[in-house]
């Protein structure tokens, strides 16, 4: 929720507790869990290395099964904000590998309590657009938030993860755009347009940001239409920065 707030301050404090009082419980499962966040929080203040050191620490005590495979997902991106394409091949190859294993192992924490903490398949893909879109990679991008959302809407209506629906649209946008598809970009971007700003969170709102850059590379700069789609990503920015001050710090992140 802090997160979600634009509150980066709070948010790494909070994750930092939550790491202590999980060792402190000698609960691995959860510790691992909480080491996840902090990478994922550090992914997002573009601090990959900081990530990654909490990546490592957290494989050291992850019990075998959807633990691990959450931190490798996690850590794909941290890799690709570095810009390491074979490490990123290297980590999401074993966290296939590693999440097929993962029935084998019960995970209480994951698979009992659930909720925040399960990870399945379309967090899973999720990760997974956002460490390709990292590296400017839209076919493997395309087809990892194609996997989220089709993951996700599946369920139904009422169990739909908004941020996670409307995140994995904007990425499958972002994908579209840089494999030359406009149409599709704005087909999977309409949703997100019409979302009301009482809705809008930081997450969406940094990916919104990267979707209109995306709109800047050279190959849309003769294109009408995709001028009107920067232009109505930049309002959607613009209102939500204006009128909705707590996610006004996407811009300097």
């Amino acid at each position: 929720t802090a997160f979600d707030l634009n509150s980066w301050d709070a948010s790494a404090s909070l994750a930092n507790s939550a790491v202590t009082y999980a060792s402190l419980a000698g609960h691995t499962s959860l510790e691992s869990w909480t080491l996840g966040l902090a990478a994922l929080l550090a992914n997002w203040r573009n601090e990959p290395d900081t990530a990654l050191g909490h990546f490592h620490l957290g494989l050291r005590i992850a019990p075998p099964g959807t633990p691990r495979v959450r931190l490798r997902y996690i850590a794909s991106r941290s890799y690709a904000l570095l810009g390491d394409d074979a490490s990123v091949d290297a980590v999401l190859r074993q966290a296939r590998g590693e999440q097929d294993d993962a029935v084998q192992y019960r995970d209480s924490l994951s698979d009992e309590t659930g909720g925040e903490f399960a990870f399945g398949r379309a967090r899973a893909a999720a990760c997974a657009a956002a460490a390709w879109l990292d590296l400017g990679r839209g076919p493997e991008a395309q087809e990892s938030a194609q996997q989220a959302l089709a993951e996700l809407t599946a369920l139904p209506s009422g169990r739909q993860p908004f941020s996670q629906v409307n995140g994995a649209r904007v990425d499958m946008a972002s994908a579209c755009l840089l494999n030359h598809d406009r149409d599709g970009a704005e087909d999977a971007i309409r949703h997100v347009l019409a979302i009301p700003l009482s809705l809008r969170n930081m997450s969406l709102a940094g990916r919104m940001a990267r979707a209109r850059n995306s709109l800047s590379l050279p190959q849309w700069a003769n294109d009408a239409q995709a001028r009107q789609l920067s232009d109505a990503i930049g309002s959607w920015l613009t209102e939500d920065l204006r009128l909705n001050p707590l996610t006004a710090g996407w811009r300097a992140r």
